[in-house]
């Protein structure tokens, strides 16, 4: 039996949830619905033994719950070998067939992309037989494919328990839903024009890196424009907007008339300061977003959503900025400010991201595909979301 009667969980001071009450059946599909912060993770930890056994935290009520393991939300904090195929075992191997994962077979887990890493940390657990699987947010990093193809395998999960975490209904249907906290009101803006005036960044470049290759790239940006970058787990979006911020080596010509400022696809890599206001060069983005309430807050304590959003913040003004999936884990409300964020900003971006909506507020779309970098319509794009 799994369930929860009159659960709170508190780090201290900050109160996380109170009064959760579950009721879970065997071998049933069930999900839990809840905003940014509204505790989900923590339930699942809860659920999952990890809090308090190994987070300490103060916990009250009752909780039962037998062999259920989590898929989180950070696909590397899972990993436990360096290979993928000793990663995924043998039952692993044979699945990862099943969902077109056999080239990555003889890759490092940890020079995979973000996506590409929870694609395999998925396919690892659909291949254990244990009675309860909870997923944190298990789609948010999958470009549109891949989502579309793991959501109907877990629709198919037979003789085990299922426990959905998301921020939505996206994904859920047929579930039996519970809600942590009543989602937030929503106002998308209009979309602003931008008028090219001078050019801040040109490319001119290819990338290779262990067998990994994208040619072609080739395109300018201009002072305020908004240029979306989309393509495939595994393309070559992280490594393009890498190459761009001189994280990453590249071969040809690169000139940028502003600084860069880059805001990685995993927050918890950004962060190293105490308070999330010292993490900030300009702490007036965080009125922007609408964050402020965060300022004092440890980044380390944050969840995952908060933590996306202040990584947006980290923009420093009068620079061109580079956004790797700035929309991931965030709930409706939250998305709309990053959209608000983005269309009301003077700089020039570059935003590589899954998120269809926030390519409304792009000036242009550039797409990977076959290796190559090139300009694309919105109907382009549009087949490419619908998969």
């Amino acid at each position: 039996m799994i369930g929860t009667k009159d659960l709170a969980v508190s780090f201290g001071r900050n109160k996380i949830f109170q009064s959760i009450g579950l009721d879970i059946e065997p071998n049933g599909k069930y999900a839990v619905i809840g905003p940014n912060g509204s505790g989900k993770t923590t339930l699942a930890l809860v659920l999952a033994g990890v809090i308090p056994e190994f987070t300490p935290a103060d916990v009250k009520g009752e909780v039962q719950s037998a062999g259920c393991s989590l898929i989180m939300q950070n696909p590397s904090s899972q990993f436990f070998a360096m290979s993928v195929k000793e990663e995924l075992g043998e039952k692993g191997v044979k699945l990862a067939k099943q969902f077109s994962a056999s080239h990555l077979l003889e890759r490092n887990v940890f020079e995979l992309s973000e996506g590409e890493k929870q694609k395999i940390n998925l396919i690892a657990n659909l291949s254990f037989k244990n009675s309860c699987l909870m997923v944190d947010e298990p789609v948010e990093l999958l470009d549109p494919v891949e989502a579309k193809r793991f959501c109907s395998a877990f629709s198919k999960v037979k003789d085990r328990t299922l426990i959905w975490f998301d921020k939505n209904e996206d994904f859920v249907a047929g579930m039996k839903k519970t809600y942590l906290a009543k989602p937030k009101k929503q106002t998308l803006p209009a979309k602003k024009n931008n008028v090219c005036k001078e050019t801040v960044l040109s490319a001119d470049f290819s990338l290779e890196r262990n067998g990994f290759s994208v040619k072609e790239i080739s395109f300018e940006v201009c002072a305020g424009e908004k240029i979306g970058l989309i393509g495939l787990n595994g393309s070559g979006k992280t490594c393009v907007l890498k190459a761009l911020a001189g994280i990453e080596k590249q071969s040809g010509k690169l000139q940028a008339n502003k600084n860069i400022s880059y805001a990685p696809q995993n927050p918890s890599h950004l962060f190293f300061q105490e308070t999330a206001e010292a993490e900030l060069v300009d702490v007036g983005n965080a009125r922007k977003l609408g964050i402020e309430l965060l300022l004092q807050k440890n980044p380390a304590l944050l969840s995952k959503g908060q933590q996306k959003m202040l990584s947006v913040a980290t923009i420093a003004p009068n620079t061109v900025a580079l956004l790797d999936e700035p929309t991931t884990w965030l709930d409706s409300a939250n998305k709309a400010s990053v959209y608000n964020f983005i269309n009301n900003s003077e700089q020039a971006m570059i935003l590589a991201t899954h998120d269809r909506k926030l390519l409304d507020y792009c000036d242009r779309i550039l797409i990977i595909k076959d290796k190559g970098v090139t300009e694309c319509s919105s109907t382009v794009a549009n087949r490419f979301f619908q998969a």
